[in-house]
């Protein structure tokens, strides 16, 4: 395998992270806000998948692994926070819309996942149980239907705010 040095995990305020602040409502803002918090989340997806193409050590992958899920879970806060504020200028196509584009986003993520597990599973020494293979993918599967559920709950409550 490849050497390389761990990544560390840097703290939200030491790198170029996109902010994430509640006072903010104009939705040409909270847009480019998304966008940019998408193109972090893409960025460190790639950087995971290349991590394993190329081969590296498990510590350097979980590293990365874990760097993605923070980025993703900033997504989801930067996409919610836009969906809320632009609920008013919404029709029912709109948020049609903007659920496929957020459930497209958690489908790559979890495919990205299940690549970067599956890396970890065949490098890791000990031999895995089907028990605990079969438990990961229902696992998995549950994480994905909870956000699904959770972006038709943000969608329902901005709903709610129009009326």
């Amino acid at each position: 395998m490849a050497e390389s040095v761990v990544p560390a995990l840097t703290s939200i305020a030491e790198e170029e992270e996109v902010v994430f602040d509640d006072t903010i409502t104009d939705p040409a803002r909270l847009k480019r806000l998304r966008t940019t918090a998408k193109m972090i989340h893409t960025n460190a997806g790639k950087k995971l998948m290349q991590s394993v193409k190329f081969g590296e050590d498990r510590d350097t992958v979980r590293a990365l692994r874990a760097i993605y899920v923070r980025d993703f879970d900033s997504l989801e806060k930067h996409h919610g926070r836009y969906v809320q504020c632009n609920a008013p200028n919404c029709s029912q196509d709109d948020f049609d819309e903007e659920r496929d584009w957020i459930q497209a986003v958690i489908y790559d993520h979890q495919a990205i996942l299940a690549k970067c597990d599956d890396y970890l599973a065949q490098t890791n020494p000990k031999p895995a149980s089907m028990v605990s293979r079969a438990s990961s993918r229902h696992s998995s599967v549950s994480s994905r239907q909870a956000r699904i559920h959770e972006a038709e709950r943000k969608e329902r409550e901005a709903k709610l705010m129009l009326r």
